[in-house]
């Protein structure tokens, strides 16, 4: 037995409740024990803290063997991230534990990305041929894909970034910050950046993923450059793709003072900007 295989395995617990979804997860190692995802329409101070306990109790986790606690940091609702932060961070404070913080985006990405793959999956016929086919990441002819993750901002903006999977990568890597952009310059953006790459580095599909139904015109407008490489599927955040993104940050020990995590709003609130324009 290696020394890998004698380290106790660590137990930890993974919000998010940056978008409409409320994501918790209870990991070990890489492993998802329990998720639980529900469409909270961003009032999630309302059932948090019963999920969270809900899921504890189904694992047989107690809090004094929780290792470590990450947290989506946004972008997205304002009020939504601070709930999941606040949380996060008085927990791991409560508990003398570590606290990371992770991209919203980058769990929403992950999130369509599988949700995508699970449906042609479900498309395809039993035949070996077809099986042979299906997709997977690992088992693409460039093995290089694109997610763009979409948040709607309102007023034509998105908070937005780009990530992109290949067969040696067991997670997206991130390619552009996270962002607050108005649509069409982000797709005039993605169209430039993808005709600047030679044709042996573009991706050999883009996905657009996320809160897509107020997007789906404006997001089109790449198909003119990249063609049928373009897919724009709707999906949500989900709590098992939140888990595997936060413990891997956990896992690496990327942690996060705790007084000093916040979320990433990306821009002020409305009532910030108010207040600095008139102090």
């Amino acid at each position: 037995m290696n020394e890998m295989n004698r380290q106790p395995r660590k137990r930890f617990l993974v919000l998010d409740t940056a978008t409409a979804a409320q994501a918790v997860a209870i990991m070990e190692d890489e492993q998802v024990l329990a998720a639980h995802s529900s469409n909270a329409d961003r009032n999630h101070s309302v059932g948090l803290m019963d999920s969270i306990t809900t899921l504890m109790t189904q694992t047989g986790t107690e809090r004094h063997q929780l290792d470590g606690i990450a947290v989506g940091i946004g972008p997205g609702s304002y009020t939504g991230i601070r709930i999941a932060v606040t949380t996060a961070k008085t927990l791991a404070w409560t508990l003398q534990i570590p606290v990371a913080g992770f991209s919203s985006l980058a769990a929403l990405a992950w999130s369509g990305y599988h949700a995508r793959a699970e449906r042609e999956e479900t498309d395809t016929t039993q035949s070996a041929d077809h099986e042979a086919q299906s997709f997977s990441f690992a088992e693409t002819a460039s093995g290089l894909d694109w997610i763009i993750p979409l948040i709607d901002a309102r007023r034509a903006q998105v908070y937005t970034g780009l990530f992109q999977i290949s067969a040696e990568q067991q997670l997206p890597q991130q390619l552009q910050d996270d962002r607050i952009i108005l649509m069409d310059e982000w797709m005039q953006r993605m169209g430039e950046y993808y005709q600047s790459l030679p044709e042996t580095e573009r991706p050999q599909r883009i996905l657009i993923v996320g809160e897509t139904a107020a997007h789906t015109e404006r997001a089109e407008q790449l198909r003119t450059i990249v063609g049928e490489r373009l897919q724009i599927r709707a999906s949500s955040l989900e709590a098992q793709r939140a888990g595997q993104i936060g413990a891997a940050r956990l896992l690496a020990g990327q942690n996060d003072p705790v007084h000093t995590l916040l979320p990433n709003y990306t821009q002020l609130s409305e009532a910030e900007a108010n207040l600095l324009r008139h102090s």
